[in-house]
């Protein structure tokens, strides 16, 4: 009589630890997805409230333009000498007590060349040549880094650290909150901060534009 085995045979065993990993795999694979999600969402909202919380800063520093001081040539775009390498910079020169004070806003590398800065510029006073003057060229002036505004993540999808605020300039009507009246026919310059976000490239997204009007200075 023919007798056939009865239990749990060796491949059995085989086909039921294959799906097991099988199993875990899928899972794993779950959750690195979810850990990966997680943590591209902490830095993009983390870069996020740390673009806007240095593009208010830098509004309010801007603002300052031309303030105690007559005539229009007190803000400037340039493109200027810092660190040794060539970076585009909005430029401006005010007067606080009886001596003129010149500062401007720049989107530099950092150190590790990973991040970027939107940094506060100061002339180096100590240098009587190139330091503030009232009547000078503003891109004539030596230019070092006074104080970090952000820390900006590298959000581009190539990781090639671009330049994530950059800055333009136009003349109109403005105030600083928009309370322009029909009666106000006077032009003042209008700074235009132009900045990446986070989700930009993913949605398919405009910079986002900070105007800045100067209404110490007219046009």
């Amino acid at each position: 009589m023919k007798q056939f085995q009865s239990g749990v045979t060796l491949i059995s065993l085989l086909i039921g630890l294959l799906i097991s990993m099988l199993c875990l795999i899928a899972v794993l694979s779950a959750y690195r997805t979810l850990v990966k999600t997680s943590v591209d969402a902490r830095i993009s909202a983390s870069h996020d409230t740390k673009l806007q919380t240095g593009l208010t800063t830098a509004q309010m520093y801007v603002q300052n333009a031309g303030f105690g001081l007559d005539g229009s040539n007190h803000v400037a775009l340039q493109s200027i000498k810092l660190n040794e390498h060539d970076t585009n910079a909005v430029l401006w020169r005010m007067r606080t007590g009886n001596k003129p004070v010149c500062q401007g806003l720049a989107d530099i590398e950092s150190a590790d060349k990973k991040k970027r800065q939107l940094v506060l510029l100061a002339s180096s006073l100590n240098d009587s040549a190139n330091g503030c003057v009232g009547s000078s060229s503003l891109n004539t002036m030596q230019w070092k880094v006074k104080t970090v505004l952000a820390h900006l993540e590298d959000v581009s999808s190539d990781h090639s650290n671009p330049v994530q605020i950059s800055f333009s300039s136009t003349v109109g009507h403005c105030s600083p909150y928009g309370a322009v009246t029909e009666k106000d026919t006077a032009q003042h310059p209008l700074i235009l901060m132009n900045a990446k976000t986070s989700t930009q490239n993913h949605a398919n997204l405009d910079n986002l534009t900070v105007p800045v009007c100067l209404v110490n200075i007219l046009s």
